[in-house]
């Protein structure tokens, strides 16, 4: 398949993700972009090709979990604790998006 990644690739993408992710529970600025890298590395590493939405949210989420465990050395367990919730509300927006895309 064309859109399958490597590891490499997938834990650099990953590492860019939870960048983004602490910058934005540090400052409060970039939850668009932070969003926007998620959606990215969701569809490219094939988990938004769950068999159901359930399936397909239970798999985002497990994303999401893999990014909160790239950040935990550098957040708080209470900040740890919001950027998962964040990360949960990505994931449970499996909606396609319309619009501009970049």
């Amino acid at each position: 398949m064309k859109d399958d990644i490597s590891h490499e690739e997938y834990r650099s993408k990953l590492a860019n993700v939870a960048d983004l992710a602490v910058s934005y529970i540090n400052t409060g600025n970039g939850y668009f972009r932070m969003r926007d890298a998620f959606n990215q590395l969701a569809e490219q590493c094939g988990a938004n090709k769950g068999i159901n939405d359930e399936a397909t949210i239970g798999r985002r989420k497990l994303l999401a979990q893999s990014v909160c465990i790239e950040c935990i050395s550098r957040l708080s367990n209470h900040s740890n604790d919001r950027l998962q919730g964040e990360l949960y509300v990505i994931a449970e927006d499996n909606s396609p998006r319309r619009g501009r895309h970049r």
